[in-house]
């Protein structure tokens, strides 16, 4: 079944480029005949050197081959044997000319394939990764989809389409030197060709276990990638913790059993080449022997200067036959990276939208939780049965203990998820019958991990938002509190603020995200906790610039600081999935349950 999927993926990333593909075999056939009309002058080249006697080569000749290389002797014999020189190197390098000028043109085509191939598998998993759902990431090594974007497109590059480009270059040239040989001397071919077998027996034996220990390689290799990706995220704590002797001990083990395999696959792979080259040449030596008698028994017009463009023509056929094993043995290895990307590519897409859905224009009236629940494996509810009403304009607050299901709450909204039991309606309508685009594009997320990207202050503001304007940007920027400290970086709003933005503070980051939730102007704006990581001073300032946000905003709060959501309109608390406690703060407080709980808690610290 795997392997179907594996044949699939490859049939899926060529389809696009087969009409190429013919012109790149046409290319490669017209490239090879002139290769062996090259050698067949050889035989007349000889006959010129060497004149045989009148009577040697008889007109009637039963080799059709020798008839047509004698009427070519004749002509050009005909007009001496020192200009027949001249004009047999004139033909030659004609031959090798047009033979060079369609492998040129060959070898451009199959690498455009190759690049355009390459090009459309980067663009399917860039896609691929964006549209996955949320719970995949929470559940995958970071390092395993960057292993797969990077390593594994090399690997199929170098293992599978460089070994598809081999084997149509040597199927077709043993294909054309076979029917040559063939038509040279059956009987000799026929001898040659019983031969064959055993070189493919012994060569499939070494390249037996390749498929499974490229699998097993290529797993290691994304392992490696996250271990390497996990250290430059992780490395301050890293060295805080004293951890370095022990992460260069865990690194070097790893890449000792890594390297130690990648030896093993490698070494098969070069046993390959020098094995197939000591058979080829070992049936040379047989075959030498055998027309060597035919010859001297005047076999089927098997002449002695045809004996030897018969020996160069199975000579020049070992390396494609070498080439045709080696790219076997390739693409066995490259199995395991095509099925690492087959494998992700067919990662079932949870958050699918339906046909013709429903457009969103904006929130109406409520956005309503009606009896539902959901799970990210089956059988254990992270939400159960929660019933809320949420009407346009309310600020709803969401609290409870860690792992109560708060932020999952808040993200069946924009459908990062979907609900396993019951329904989300807004305005009456399932969550689900709506355009998604159009739907999330009304919902602004401004999240405790703030997620920006190596660009510019406007660029990251302005993202999403590509008809945004300096003026608009400016404006979302100062509601956001971040225009001061903006205007004060050194190109303003065209300052790069460095990977994940790390030449800004966390207030300041939390404020560039407030700013790029505002630019959209969204009807429903979430929150989760925005600003429990912030110091006293940097929280002062955002919480200033979310009281101004959610003027008039229906909007989803999630704290951890209980003091930023007293003034919430209604407060949901949250206890292993179910809601336990709702009402206004006053309320809360007066039911001494839960919510006040947390509220003694944090006014005790």
């Amino acid at each position: 079944m795997r392997k179907n999927a594996t044949n699939s993926f490859l049939l899926k990333t060529l389809r696009p480029y087969r009409g190429q593909l013919v012109v790149y075999t046409i290319l490669v056939i017209f490239s090879v005949v002139f290769t062996l009309t090259t050698i067949l002058s050889i035989t007349d080249f000889l006959k010129i050197l060497f004149p045989p006697d009148s009577g040697a080569q008889p007109d009637n000749d039963p080799n059709q081959l020798n008839q047509l290389l004698n009427q070519l002797y004749g002509w050009m014999i005909g007009f001496g044997q020192h200009k027949a020189v001249l004009l047999f190197a004139l033909i030659l390098c004609s031959q090798y000319l047009l033979k060079n000028i369609f492998t040129y043109f060959a070898i451009v085509r199959i690498c455009n394939i190759r690049n355009y191939a390459i090009r459309d598998i980067r663009n399917r998993l860039y896609s691929k990764i964006t549209n996955l759902p949320l719970s995949y990431f929470s559940s995958s090594r970071k390092g395993d989809v960057i292993s797969r974007f990077s390593n594994d497109i090399t690997e199929f590059d170098q293992n599978v389409l460089l070994s598809i480009q081999q084997l149509v270059i040597a199927v077709i040239t043993i294909l054309l030197y076979l029917i040559l040989l063939f038509y040279i001397n059956i009987k000799l071919t026929v001898f040659a060709l019983l031969l064959l077998p055993i070189i493919g027996f012994v060569i499939s034996r070494i390249t037996r276990h390749l498929r499974r220990n490229s699998q097993t390689l290529q797993e290691k290799t994304s392992y490696l990638t996250s271990l390497t990706e996990e250290t430059i995220s992780g490395v301050r704590i890293i060295k805080s913790f004293t951890a370095i002797d022990f992460s260069n001990e865990r690194f070097q083990r790893f890449n000792k059993s890594y390297t130690r395999l990648r030896n093993k696959v490698y070494r098969r792979i070069d046993l390959a080449s020098p094995v197939s080259d000591f058979l080829g040449n070992s049936m040379v030596i047989v075959i030498l022997v055998f027309g060597a008698y035919l010859v001297f028994n005047h076999d089927a017009g098997l002449t002695p200067e045809l004996f030897i463009t018969y020996i160069m023509l199975f000579v020049l056929m070992i390396n494609p036959a070498k080439d045709f094993a080696t790219a076997i043995s390739q693409m066995k290895k490259g199995t395991a990276c095509t099925q690492r990307l087959s494998d992700f590519m067919e990662i079932p897409d949870t958050i699918v939208e339906q046909e013709n859905p429903k457009p969103f224009d904006q929130l109406h009236n409520s956005i309503v939780f009606n009896n539902l629940s959901f799970e990210y494996n089956a059988g254990t509810e992270v939400l159960s049965n929660i019933n809320l009403t949420i009407n346009r304009g309310e600020t709803v607050a969401i609290v409870g203990p860690s792992g109560s299901g708060k932020s999952t709450l808040a993200d069946l909204v924009p459908r990062f998820h979907d609900c396993t039991a019951g329904q989300l309606l807004i305005d009456g309508t399932d969550i689900r019958q709506y355009s998604i685009p159009q739907l999330r594009s009304h919902i602004g997320i401004v999240s405790q991990d703030t997620i920006l990207f190596n660009d510019t202050v406007f660029g990251n503001i302005a993202f999403g938002c590509q008809n945004a304007t300096q003026q608009q940007v400016e404006e979302a920027a100062k509601i956001a509190n971040a225009h001061d400290f903006i205007m004060q970086l050194d190109n303003d709003y065209q300052t790069n603020i460095g990977d994940c933005g790390d030449r800004l503070s966390g207030g300041q980051k939390q404020r560039i995200c407030i700013a790029r939730a505002i630019l959209s102007n969204p009807d429903i704006l979430i929150l989760d906790e925005a600003t429990s990581a912030l110091d006293t001073e940097s929280e002062r300032l955002v919480q200033d610039a979310l009281n101004r946000v959610l003027t008039n905003r229906t909007a989803i709060v999630i704290a951890h600081r209980l003091s930023t959501i007293a003034g919430a309109d209604n407060i949901i608390v949250l206890d292993h999935g179910h809601i336990v406690e709702t009402g206004n703060h006053q309320q809360l407080m007066a039911q001494n349950g839960l919510y006040k709980k947390l509220v003694d808690m944090q006014s005790f610290r």
